[in-house]
């Protein structure tokens, strides 16, 4: 009899083991940055490289292997356009448009010079400028990267943690080299840049950011020259992604 309840008791306790291990399994791990949205800004900055001259996938090869002393300056070549003026830009699906400048914004690239918190975010000398034209059309130029912009949607921090972080941290921990594909309405796109910046100047009308802004970015191409740019702001700017295209040039009218 004795042998039969200590078998029993051996059987429930088999059992009890079973469920709990399978309950650990089961158990859902805990993303702090998504619970906790205020880390967000953090969690992007551990993802920008220190240095944008080392983002390979877009820097020219005459930028590499200088020191910071000898770091290359680069000024947009939509410095020339100012606000009034009259240009020519030719949309790759709705043709032709010839508008007025109407708001121009000025930013200045950031890096780090090791990722630690008490490392400040200094400008690399690097200014790219952005302009706000009529029909709601906005041109930014970065790098050797010029686009047409003609559809935004505001975003929330989790918005951003949930559809971008991801992918932007799988780019970064590759240095920029790996092709990091994600999908974001209304297409696939591929990963080409991340990094920070600060807002220098706004003038005119159409840029809703204040100068002074620090803000994240991720840049990112698809098919047909489609072009996606995503501006994460600490303050002074709301988070904000913009479709469009990438195009060749703009010409004064």
């Amino acid at each position: 009899m004795s042998g039969c309840l200590i078998a029993l008791a051996l059987f429930f306790y088999f059992i009890g083991f079973v469920i709990w291990i399978n309950q650990r399994k089961s158990r859902p791990t805990f993303d702090d940055t998504k619970h906790n949205p205020q880390h967000l800004g953090q969690t992007l900055d551990r993802l920008i490289p220190n240095d944008p001259r080392q983002m390979t996938s877009v820097r020219h090869a005459s930028n590499s292997n200088r020191d910071e002393g000898s770091m290359v300056q680069s000024v947009s070549k939509l410095n020339s356009f100012h606000i009034g003026d009259r240009i020519r830009v030719e949309h790759p699906v709705q043709g032709e448009y010839t508008v007025f400048v109407q708001g121009r914004v000025t930013f200045s690239e950031l890096w780090q010079k090791s990722r630690t918190a008490q490392s400040s975010w200094v400008p690399t000398g690097n200014q790219f400028i952005g302009l706000w034209l009529e029909a709601n059309l906005f041109v930014l130029e970065w790098q050797n990267r010029l686009y047409l912009l003609d559809e935004n949607v505001r975003l929330s921090d989790g918005e951003i943690q949930r559809d971008f972080a991801p992918h932007a941290r799988k780019f970064a921990q590759s240095d920029q080299t790996a092709e990091v594909l994600f999908a974001y309405p209304p297409v696939m796109w591929r990963m080409v840049d991340i990094g920070k910046f600060i807002i220098n100047s706004v003038e005119g009308q159409g840029i809703q950011v204040q100068p002074g802004a620090v803000g994240r970015f991720i840049h990112a191409s698809g098919e047909g020259q489609r072009a996606l740019v995503l501006e994460d702001y600490e303050s002074g700017g709301q988070d904000i992604v913009w479709i469009g295209y990438a195009i060749s040039e703009i010409i004064k009218s």
